[in-house]
């Protein structure tokens, strides 16, 4: 608690004036929030961290770009359809733009489980995604060996 002091009654019956430039307990306040950390942010960083759904994420990548070139070899050289109706229209428009689009919707599902699942969960959702993944590659090449 503050007590006054004779000068600073002497200040506060004064003028005005000195009343405003007259200064007690001078001293600086800062508020700072307790850091927050994003949980999402947490769980990404942690899952990437774990060597068996680091491979996981590798594995879809691959997969995702074996994808992308057997799909547009299939489509160019052979005279093969795509059969994704959504995918169709967009590969008839700009191949480039459809396989840009495919590959990002699927890395936004990545970062998704990745930043919202925890152990064992996101493992067994990476090792779904792998395998679902490594099933269009290798039906590609499957499709052009018959033909």
């Amino acid at each position: 608690m503050a007590t006054r002091t004779e000068t600073d009654v002497d200040v506060v019956a004064g003028d005005p004036a000195q009343r405003r430039l007259h200064r007690v307990g001078v001293g600086i306040l800062e508020i700072v929030p307790d850091a927050v950390e994003d949980r999402g942010v947490r769980n990404l960083k942690d899952n990437l961290s774990d060597r068996v759904c680091a491979l996981l994420v590798a594995i879809i990548a691959t997969a995702q770009a074996a994808d992308v070139v057997t799909t547009y070899r299939a489509l160019a050289g052979h005279g093969y359809v795509e059969n994704n109706p959504l995918l169709r229209e967009l590969i008839a428009r700009s191949p480039v733009g459809a396989f840009t689009v495919k590959v990002l919707m699927i890395f936004a599902v990545v970062l998704l489980v990745l930043s919202r699942l925890r152990g064992q969960r996101t493992r067994v959702a990476l090792v779904i995604a792998a395998a679902i993944s490594l099933t269009a590659p290798l039906l590609n090449i499957a499709l052009m060996m018959r033909s």
